[in-house]
């Protein structure tokens, strides 16, 4: 997979650098969350190809619930920090851009 930028790792590090343990708690739990999913569409040579799984902020928080009450502004911090962007999808609703890997090696 992709290695991030300096640029990136700078941005990332200087948010959670503002986090308290709780919040770096559940960036953990984000970081694990999209370990196979992206903010572009690529292909990854032992992954495959990534397809379009966008989602809302509540989405995300409903995802990860059972394993910890997560919070909105961090959620979205941790988006926005590693670049995720937001699309619009056919029936209008904004949803933030993100794309999954999903091959027989992972199981979903």
């Amino acid at each position: 997979m992709k290695e991030m930028n300096d640029k990136m790792a700078e941005r990332i590090s200087k948010w959670l650098d503002q986090l308290d343990e709780e919040d770096k708690c559940q960036a953990e739990l984000l970081d694990s969350y999209f370990t196979f999913r992206r903010n572009l569409p690529e292909e990854d040579k032992g992954l495959g190809r990534a397809v379009e799984e966008p989602k809302t902020t509540e989405d995300i928080i409903d995802d990860l619930t059972p394993m910890m009450n997560m919070s909105k502004d961090v959620v979205v911090g941790w988006l926005r920090a590693h670049d995720y962007h937001i699309t619009t999808v056919a029936d209008g609703t904004p949803k933030w851009a993100i794309w999954r890997y999903i091959t027989d090696r992972v199981q979903a």
